[in-house]
């Protein structure tokens, strides 16, 4: 992390739970018009419960990747600049700092997805979805991971879901990259912000990063964690 890192995700968890504070009413923080809700049905949780039993997993035909992939927009990435143009307080040099910063944390993702092979997760809404779960539940969870099997599980739902969704409501490939950033911009801070406050001995920011999480799951996935039910090799949303 830079010297910079706490100024930027303290300032982007603002901008995402509360959105900026002027002198009069607070508007809606940049990232809340990014939600499930554009996907489907308010929420992607009742897809996600169509896609089990009363014993376990339906048997459906899994959709291939492309049902939630898109093609990248010439001008993007786009939501970095939104986020940084809507903090408060900041000077010229410090917005363009932040600025700088939230896109390392989009190029990041795709670095990562080049180191381990899932290039194919590139531009895809499913799979930035799931690093925001994945990331939400490891936090929640006090540094513990979903297993691969668990992961691949939850993907697969994340596709057919929005998959479905995107078969009912058509989304232009702009709106679809700006949800794609918006949710890897998501997990990459409240991931950041739990292992500072974590290697820097700071509870109440390991406790602002869980608050977050639950926040963003609720807001962006309609999934209430407490409604998450981990097996051997899956993840259910009930």
């Amino acid at each position: 992390m830079s010297g910079l890192s706490t100024m930027v995700f303290t300032i982007a968890t603002v901008c995402v739970l509360l959105g900026s504070a002027g002198a009069g009413a607070q508007p809606l923080s940049p990232y809340r018009q990014y939600s499930g809700n554009v996907l489907i049905n308010g929420n992607l949780k009742p897809v996600f419960q169509k896609q089990w039993d009363g014993s376990g997993p339906r048997s459906l035909v899994p959709l291939s990747l492309s049902a939630s992939s898109f093609r990248s927009v010439v001008g993007g990435p786009f939501v970095h600049k939104r986020l940084a143009a809507s903090a408060q307080g900041l000077a010229g040099d410090q917005r363009q700092e932040l600025e700088t910063a939230l896109l390392g944390l989009l190029k990041g993702y795709e670095h990562l997805l080049d180191q381990q092979d899932e290039t194919q997760l590139k531009n895809n809404l499913a799979g930035a979805f799931n690093f925001l779960f994945l990331h939400c539940y490891y936090v929640l969870k006090n540094g513990q991971s979903l297993t691969e099997a668990q992961q691949a599980s939850m993907l697969e739902q994340l596709n057919t879901a929005i998959g479905m969704g995107l078969s009912e409501r058509r989304l232009s490939d702009r709106d679809k990259q700006e949800l794609y950033e918006a949710a890897v911009l998501s997990g990459s801070i409240i991931l950041g912000l739990y292992n500072e406050g974590r290697d820097l001995a700071r509870p109440e920011q390991m406790k602002t990063a869980r608050e977050l999480a639950k926040e963003l799951l609720e807001q962006m996935m309609g999934i209430t964690f407490e409604k998450v039910q981990v097996t051997d090799d899956a993840v259910r949303v009930h």
